[in-house]
Order: C-alpha cells, then structure tokens, then sequence
C-alpha cells in the first residue's frame, strides 16, 4: 500500500499538471488570452448589473405587496389578476376551466369607448382603496416574476463563463459557436425586456389612470430606474457580443485553419470527436435549460398567485425533485458514456434520457402550466428551449453511439495520459520550410520531421531534395505513428516525447543556430549497404548512442542505433569509436563521391522505401532481413 504522504504528493504533481495545462491553454494566443479576460470580465459586469436589477425589481414587488396588504386584498380571498390581451383580468380558477368565473377590471388602453365608460363610472362611484389594490394586484406577480428572470439571466451569466472556459480548455469549435449563439441570446433577450419594461409602464399609468386609484401612483421614480437598469444592461450585452463576435472570428481561424494543426489522430477519429464535442455543448445547454425551467416552474407554483389553483401540487414537486436528481447523472453518463465507448453507460444515459422526455411532454398537457407559458414569455422561452434541446442532445446521442468501436476512445486515453504526464500537446507549423542548417558553406533546406524520424540529407545541398508524397491519402502525423506502435503492442515508453518548446540545434562548424519543431519520434537504426546483407545484428551491450552533428552526421552511411531518448538542444560530434560497424564502411573519396543518402525506416510511411530496403510488415516474416531495426 502506498501511504498517505506519497498519494497527497501524487495528487499534488497531478494538480500542478493541470493548472500548467490550463495555462497553456488560456495563453495559447493573444486571442485566446483576450477571450477569457473578456469573458470573465463580462461576466463580473453583467452579473454587478443584474444583481442592481434584481433589487430594483425587488423593491417594486414589496411596495405593490405592501399596498395589497394594507388594503386587505390577497389572492387567496379574492382571486388571480393578470394581463390577457392588455385587459386586467380577475379569475377564480384557470381560464378554460370549470368555476373559473372571470370578470374585467380594466379594459386595454386603445379601447377608447371603453375607457370613457370606466373613467365615468369611477367619477360616479365612490373613491375605494380596494378596488385600487385590486386592479393593481396583477402588478405583483408581474415584478415577482421579473424577479425570477433576473435570477436566471444572473446564473446564465455564470454559465457563460463557464462554457467560454470549456471552449479555450477544449479548443472546440462547436463550444466557441454556442458561446457566440448564448450570448446573442442574452442580447435579445435584454432588448425585448426593455420594450417588455416600456409596454409595461404604459399599461401601468392607464391603469391607475382608468381604474380605481385616481391616477395615484404608488411607484413613483421606480420606473426610472427600472428603465435605466434596463438600457445598461442591453448596452453592455451589446457591447460584449460586438466583442466576443470579433474575438470569435480569431478564435476561429486559430482553432479551424491549416496555420496551426496539431498532431492528432487520422480523420475519421477527428470527424468523430467533432460529434463529441457537439454533444458536450448540447448537454450543456440542455442541462442548464432544463434546471432552470424546473426552477421556475416549481417557484411560481409555490409562491406564485396561481399556488391555490395547482391541484396537483405535490405531483409537480415529485417532478422536480425527479428532475433535480437525475439530471446531474444524466449529464456525467452522456460526457462519460460516449468518451469512453462504454455501451453500459450509455444504455443508462438512454433510459435517463426516456424519462425526463416523457415527464416534459406529460407537462404539458397540464393546463396550468400551459397557462403560465402563455402568460409568462421568459418561461415560455426556457420550457421550449429545455424541451427542443432534450430531443436534439438524445438524437446526436445516438449518433455518436453509432461510431463506437472507430478508435476515439483509444485516441482521447493516450491525449489523457500524455496531459496527466505534463506532455504539452504538440503543435507544429504547416508548410514551415524556413529552417535551415549551413553545411560547407551552402545552404540546405531543412526538414525538422524527416531529419529526427531517420531521414539523411539530400545528396547535393545546393539542390534540396524533397521526400516522395505517399502513395494514397496524406501523409501522416508523427503521433500517428505512437497510436499504430501502440495498438501494435509495442511500449508507448520506447517512444522519444519532445515538448512544444522547439529545440535549438548548434552547428559545430559555423555556428549557425537552427530551430526544430517540436514532435513525437521513435526509434530507428540505420544499417549501411553493406551490412543490411549480414544477418548478424548488433548487440544493444555493444552500441551506444552516437554523438549526431545535424546535417553532415546524419548523411554518413554509417550503422546508427537510435534509442528512446530525449534529444538535448546541444551539439555533438561524430567519432568512428562510435560506429557500429566501423570495419564494414566501404572505402571511397568522399571528397569526390558525393553521399548517398541513408535508408530511413518510417513507420508512417512518409517515405516511400526503395527495392531491396525496408522491412517487412510483422517481425516474424521475411527471415532475410536484419533483426533490430523495425520498431
């Protein structure tokens, strides 16, 4: 058993791993860095905001509250007012229902014969301070629920945050695109409440002006500064989608273009993992509507005015808490379940899934709630919005059941594995031809990936010899080649591991600093001519390491053996006490002949290998081949 102190440091080296990946991933790019500071700083500023919000709309629903019981007017004894069609309506029940027994307060403001009638029926009536609180109770289920919104918009605000920090942490495009899409929501939606704020103030004067309180306003400056609150925080969604929206398109064209490409998995598996990706952001999404919705729903109908027509109350509440329960689950075994190809998992995120779409759709067929969905737009919005994106997350779900078994798990456990190593993932540049080393004074073109996998030099450095595409599809990556070594059986420690930091290589002879990218090599062995015929290998007690000078060294037709090392940004110099098989170099002026270039044994196939070289496909066949030089 390993004691207490070593587990802690374990978890600890882990921890530090991780804080250093996330860096690295938040400061990728200036864009990156300047999308997480805009992120979070939006994300402080609009909460500071909605919070001002919610304590303005606060203030306004206790005042309406505290005139409604100084007048002895609740909805218990007499009643639901609200708005239908701009009429305030006072019901005993739901409309549509038996005992329902609704009458009209107050008529709309652009029925101008009827707000004659009612302006001389009050002139005619006496001044009744209940039938002002009456006509205004409507108000304070309004502000109630404004309450609520401003609670949802706040924690949607939060969420925000967190799926911008999921995008930069995932380099996901489809997290990037709902980023954007959310926030163009949050924008729209801040634009129809300041409208939904000025249709209000105006059904509000006509109100008190038409109704029963005498044109005696109980709210005073409120309005202001529920109007003023209102514009801000438009202006500041406005503002930040402008932002984000540019910072998206940088994002975009670091996370999507051929610039930067990171050494990966084959296409299929990255095709794949886009579908995952999406999935993730779905049920996010989904996962986020659905609470909220619960949440209203089971508010409204505890502290609402229609808490005495819920006959099926504690129904409602079972739903919730059914809901509350299984949604978390129903969120880790989605993100588990297709990562890990786990058919288990995935049948209980389906079960789960069956259950909460039969309870949303049992919803509504309830008549009080369709009834607060036509009364109450923000719910309306989040009950929808909860149902569509259920069925959306459980038909790509599906989808991505469909691609099990096509190596995506193999390919996310080796990028876990190499993270939890603090291996930074490896980038490299397409199409960087610019490095150079300098060899007798001439200038050669430089390829980093083929000179580390075993690739020598072109035979005339003046006229740089470029490697032979593959045959069929394109070249593959480097750590492409660590998925073929390892689902080959092979031990991913045998494997040299180069961080993103390029290395710099010292010419001897000039001095000339050259910079290689950095990327995942393997071992190889270079044989000459004239031992690939001798079946006797060299023994590994007998080779050590060679000292390589990049550029000449690496064209000699000597016997190299290249084990699983980590090569070190230094020079080394080339000896013939380091050779192989020193006796068996062929003699020859190589003032004169120019040098052959040696074989390279690649794994990838990224050079095409000649008649006669190579190796064969297992180690087992073609006993005519040299032993120790396939990996």
């Amino acid at each position: 058993m390993v004691n207490r102190k070593t587990r802690e440091w374990f978890k600890h080296v882990l921890w530090i791993a991780r804080v250093k990946l996330i860096y690295a991933r938040i400061t990728l790019t200036r864009y990156t860095t300047l999308y997480f500071f805009l992120a979070l700083l939006s994300c402080i500023t609009l909460v500071g905001l909605q919070t001002g919000t919610y304590f303005n709309n606060t203030e306004g629903a206790y005042a309406v509250a505290k005139f409604l019981h100084e007048s002895n007017v609740t909805s218990t004894t007499f009643g639901m007012s609200f708005l239908q069609d701009g009429d305030v309506v006072l019901c005993q029940n739901i409309p549509g229902q038996d005992g329902a027994n609704c009458t009209t307060l107050v008529k709309r403001a652009h029925s101008h014969m009827h707000v004659r009638d009612t302006i001389l029926e009050r002139a005619d009536g006496p001044k009744d301070v209940q039938q002002c609180a009456l006509s205004l109770m409507w108000l304070e289920d309004v502000l109630s629920d404004a309450r609520r919104e401003d609670l949802g918009t706040l924690v949607y605000q939060i969420w925000l945050m967190t799926l911008s920090v999921m995008t930069l942490l995932n380099e996901s495009l489809p997290h990037l695109f709902a980023g954007l899409a959310a926030r163009v929501l949050a924008t729209a939606w801040a634009s129809f409440r300041v409208k939904g704020n000025a249709n209000l103030y105006e059904t509000y004067l006509h109100v008190i002006d038409a109704g029963k309180c005498d044109g005696s306003d109980r709210l005073g400056s409120w309005w202001d500064q529920t109007t003023s609150h209102g514009v801000t925080s438009l202006v500041a969604n406005a503002v930040n989608l402008v932002l984000i929206a540019a910072l998206t398109y940088k994002l975009f064209t670091v996370y999507a273009s051929q610039t930067f490409s990171r050494v990966g998995a084959s296409t299929e598996v990255n095709r794949i993992y886009k579908l995952v990706l999406s999935l993730s952001v779905i049920l996010q999404l989904a996962g986020f509507f659905i609470i909220g919705q619960a949440a209203l729903w089971i508010d409204k109908i505890s502290f609402g005015a229609v808490r005495q027509m819920a006959e099926h109350f504690f129904i409602y509440l079972a739903e919730l808490v059914v809901t509350a329960v299984l949604v978390i689950p129903w969120l880790i075994l989605g993100w588990i379940s297709v990562r890990r190809e786990s058919k288990f998992l995935f049948l209980l995120f389906s079960v789960i899934s069956m259950i909460l779409f039969a309870m949303s759709t049992a919803l509504f067929f309830s008549p009080l709630n369709r009834f607060v969905i036509k009364e109450w737009s923000f719910y309306a919005t989040m009950s929808i919005t909860a149902y569509m994106l259920l069925i959306a997350t459980f038909v790509l779900a599906v989808v991505c059941r469909l691609q099990f078994g096509k190596g995506l798990a193999h390919f996310l456990r080796v990028t876990e594995d190499l993270e939890g190593m603090d291996f930074t993932p490896v980038l490299f540049y397409k199409g960087d031809d610019t490095a150079s080393y300098i060899e007798d004074d001439s200038k050669s073109q430089f390829d980093p990936e083929k000179t580390i996998l075993g690739v020598s030099s072109p035979k005339d450095a003046k006229t740089p010899q470029q490697p032979e595409p593959a045959a069929h599809g394109r070249k593959p990556s480097a750590i492409s080649m660590f998925f073929a070594q390892e689902s080959a059986g092979q031990s991913p420690a045998d494997t040299i591991k180069l961080s993103s930091t390029p290395a710099l290589f010292q010419n001897a002879a000039t001095g000339q600093r050259v910079s290689m990218s950095p990327i995942v090599v393997q071992p190889v062995v270079r044989v000459s001519s004239k031992t690939r015929g001798n079946s006797k290998a060299p023994s590994p007690s007998s080779t050590r390491p060679p000292n390589i000078d990049v550029g000449a060294a690496l064209a000699r037709q000597d016997s190299y053996v290249l084990p699983a090392i980590s090569v070190s940004p230094m020079s080394y110099k080339h000896t013939r006490a380091e050779t192989v098989d020193e006796r068996e170099r062929p003699s020859r002026d190589r003032s004169t002949a120019p040098a052959e270039p040696a074989q390279a044994v690649v794994r990838s196939r990224s050079v095409p290998r000649q008649r006669g070289a190579g190796l064969p496909r297992r180690p087992s066949d073609g006993k005519s081949k040299p032993t120790g030089n396939y990996f």
